[in-house]
């Protein structure tokens, strides 16, 4: 939706701007987005389109800019948890439709990324009259779209490789690589393993959109093993993520942790060992609850 804010200067009618909803490239045929992007992971291409139909010489009219001052659209999109801006696509204010691509580096995307389009000034004009735009970069008309990217996955790289020449035990179908230290920075600090031997999850991971059956209770019960790890690995270190950086992995695990867990203090090493399956029957429910692992009602 296009923003609402009050701006110290004219502004073109809303009418005039006409944005379709976002679409994303998957096995080459465009598809709308909706609110999320499911199974996704750090290697998974995001390429985004959109259409724009606008009345040019309206829009000027609205904005009391008919003296030619450089107008253009500015495509993009920034990751709403990490704060990161990635590059964007500029459209001069000319033709009266178009369509537009981006490409969201995936190692930078961060969990929610609010995808971005902007009319604005691009230079600054010398004798504007009152309420008019003035300064380079003056948003004329702007709306951003929220897209989470969802599934485990999506919190860390996954990469398929042999377990025993990991030194992990190839009965297992998938191990977590976790940082040592809580201070280590969040980007990047986990590690998803698969083994290559269990082919049905490999599959089940890999695959983007139309998973069977099956495969969804594949990857819903690897959500909930990956859960417990992290927020058994946060109970055990808890005294200390109160003293983390806010981009820190120790932060953001006891944050999910703090999610999942109503009273994340009341259990205590003591407690985790004597109540170890009532724990997990806490933290299988409470990632159910926040959208991860298998929903039973």
């Amino acid at each position: 939706m296009a923003a609402r804010d009050v701006r110290p200067f004219f502004v073109p009618d809303e009418a005039n701007v006409k944005a379709s909803p976002w679409s994303r490239l998957i096995d080459g045929e465009w598809e709308p987005i909706g609110d999320a992007v499911e199974n996704w992971d750090y290697r998974t291409e995001l390429r985004l389109r959109c259409s724009i139909a606008i009345d040019p010489e309206a829009i000027r009219r609205g904005a009391h800019l008919t003296d030619g001052s450089p107008l253009a659209f500015s495509f993009g999109w920034r990751a709403l948890d990490t704060y990161l801006v990635g590059p964007n696509v500029r459209i001069p204010l000319k033709e009266r439709e178009f369509e537009v691509e981006i490409e969201v580096d995936a190692q930078f995307a961060g969990a929610v990324i609010g995808l971005t389009r902007r009319l604005i000034l691009e230079r600054d004009r010398l004798s504007p009259l009152p309420g008019e735009a003035r300064h380079a970069g003056s948003v004329l008309w702007s709306d951003e779209t929220p897209l989470r990217l969802t599934g485990a996955e999506a919190m860390f790289p996954t990469e398929v490789v042999d377990f025993e020449l990991f030194g992990i035990d190839k009965g297992a179908s998938w191990h977590l690589r976790m940082p040592a230290s809580p201070d280590e920075p969040a980007m990047g600090a986990l590690l998803l393993l698969l083994n290559p031997l269990d082919k049905k999850l490999v599959a089940a991971v890999q695959k983007e959109k139309n998973h069977t059956d099956e495969q969804l209770a594949l990857v819903q019960e690897m959500e909930e093993g990956i859960v417990d790890e992290i927020v058994r690995w946060a109970l055990a270190r808890w005294d200390e993520l109160e003293d983390c950086d806010s981009e820190s992995f120790g932060a953001a695990a006891g944050a999910l942790t703090s999610r999942v867990l109503d009273e994340p203090t009341a259990w205590t090493p003591e407690v985790v060992v004597a109540a170890s399956m009532d724990l997990r029957s806490s933290i299988i429910a409470g990632a159910r609850s926040i959208g991860f692992g298998r929903r039973i009602a």
